[in-house]
């Protein structure tokens, strides 16, 4: 199935986002790709894929792409907001590159500056959320592996959330949270948000010695959250 403007609007603005640093880095266009909640067929992946290579041809591509609707300002330019504070904060450079992709869709920028504040805070949020699940993921075999403790401290380090709270979720390795209805709590946020959660915490399920375990969990609380088996499934296999 073919793209809507606003899934391209989306992925360019969160391409050219991952390119503000002048690399594109090991990672980021699979973090990229996720931006969308949309299963690409072979054939459109690698051309997303050579296309989110160059930040040139990106630029290229978006005097190809339609006008978007003032509707889709908000939700396109907070995926690339989300792309930017993908390895915890903001700097001057990618906060520049969202600016100049709010003047490309036609956003104005007060609202902007307005919207980011509040993303942030929502971020900070979800990455409470996102610890937490990870945190009893990897607990639930009952022991912790050396990789599923360094894929936890790498997720942790993506949070934009203080020295103080990233300390606080790092204690979650030795302790995990207690959480009453846990499959309850994740379908209480809104779909977008548990897709976020479920997305965050899917590369620690192959990380342990006891995969099967963590897999079950896993497509358990994909289920009492609502999300489709299938797009559970795949999850796991990016």
């Amino acid at each position: 199935m073919p793209l809507t403007p606003e899934q391209e609007w989306t992925l360019v603005a969160c391409g050219l986002v991952a390119h503000a640093d002048g690399v594109l880095k090991e990672g980021e266009c699979d973090q990229v790709l996720a931006m969308i909640d949309e299963r690409l067929s072979p054939g459109d992946q690698e051309a997303w894929v050579n296309l989110l290579a160059s930040r040139e041809a990106l630029l290229e591509h978006v005097k190809e792409l339609p006008p978007i609707l003032p509707l889709f300002h908000e939700p396109i330019l907070e995926r690339a907001w989300a792309m930017a504070l993908a390895d915890g904060e903001v700097g001057d450079t990618e906060l520049r590159v969202v600016e100049e992709i709010a003047s490309m869709v036609g956003a104005d920028l007060d609202d902007l500056a307005s919207w980011r504040d509040q993303w942030t805070a929502e971020a900070a949020l979800l990455a409470e959320h996102k610890a937490s699940f990870a945190a009893l993921l990897i607990h639930r075999d009952g022991t912790i592996d050396e990789a599923e403790a360094v894929r936890y401290e790498a997720l942790l380090e993506q949070m934009p959330v203080s020295s103080e709270r990233r300390r606080a979720f790092a204690a979650f390795l030795e302790t995990p949270p207690s959480i009453d209805h846990v499959g309850a709590r994740l379908a209480s946020l809104p779909r977008d948000r548990r897709v976020e959660v479920l997305r965050a915490i899917a590369p620690l399920v192959d990380a342990s010695q006891r995969a099967d375990v963590g897999r079950e969990f896993f497509l358990e609380l994909a289920h009492q959250a609502g999300i489709d088996p299938v797009a559970a499934e795949r999850m796991l296999d990016v």
